[in-house]
């Protein structure tokens, strides 16, 4: 196989599958996924992904010169907040208590969150274009094709509460734009340095690997929410409870 672009592809397809395939991922996106897990899980998500946001983590780490930090779009930190906010008074129109929303807000970045942005913040800041670039097409190529079905268990369990989903929505929307330019950016460059492709592809797996990592911390932390609000998870799919599941 000489095609650098087809050597990226095949290294990184197996980290893909085991992401969306064989951990916490593929349990969020199954239709029977337990209401009270999912919306638990969405809310810790978007509390934790405040601290992403803040070092635009969410955001794609090689566009940021010459431009806005948050470009032409909506503040994220702000539309992240308002998901969290809304997903907390949902909580408590369905099970008569609110999450306290400050105390989530305060809590330190859980350990896959924080290597995800130190990787960002190490490749952004390093001469290694193609690295972030990598970082940007997989964390889109991931949010572009699980996106959508995340996005479906929001309509599930919020309803027409779209206030809940309305920047993974954005989020969703604003990567699938990017991935095909992302595409070439890495395809061109990997052409012009045959030798870059290992490299390369070594950073697009760490991204999508402490992605995952984050994606199944917030599993385990809403699972423990459950417990601590008295809605005893112990009656749930045990499929639903089994975090690791191969995700890490």
């Amino acid at each position: 196989m000489t095609d650098p672009w087809a050597r990226y592809e095949a290294a990184l397809e197996p980290e893909r599958r085991r992401v969306s395939e064989g951990g916490v991922l593929a349990r969020l996106l199954r239709p029977g996924c337990d209401d009270r897990l999912f919306a638990r899980w969405f809310l810790r998500f978007s509390a934790h992904g405040v601290h992403l946001s803040g070092y635009e983590g969410w955001w794609l780490p090689d566009e940021g010169a010459g431009r806005d930090r948050y470009g032409s779009g909506p503040d994220p930190v702000r539309a992240l907040l308002e998901s969290v906010q809304a997903t907390a008074d949902w909580w408590r129109g369905r099970y008569g208590t609110r999450p306290d929303v400050a105390a989530l807000l305060r809590t330190p970045p859980p350990a896959g969150a924080e290597f995800y942005v130190r990787l960002c913040e190490n490749v952004a800041g390093g001469e290694a274009p193609l690295r972030a670039a990598a970082i940007g097409h997989e964390t889109a190529r991931l949010m572009a094709t699980a996106g959508p079905g995340l996005l479906a268990g929001c309509r599930r369990v919020f309803g027409g509460d779209a206030g809940c989903a309305a920047f993974l929505a954005a989020q969703v929307a604003e990567h699938a734009g990017r991935l095909d330019g992302y595409r070439r950016r890495l395809a061109s460059g990997l052409a012009e340095d045959p030798a870059s492709p290992a490299v390369v592809a070594g950073t697009g797996k760490s991204a999508l690997a402490s992605f995952s990592v984050f994606l199944a911390e917030c599993w385990d932390l809403a699972a423990a929410d459950l417990a601590a609000a008295d809605l005893d998870p112990a009656d749930l799919d045990p499929a639903d409870l089994d975090a690791d599941g191969g995700e890490r």
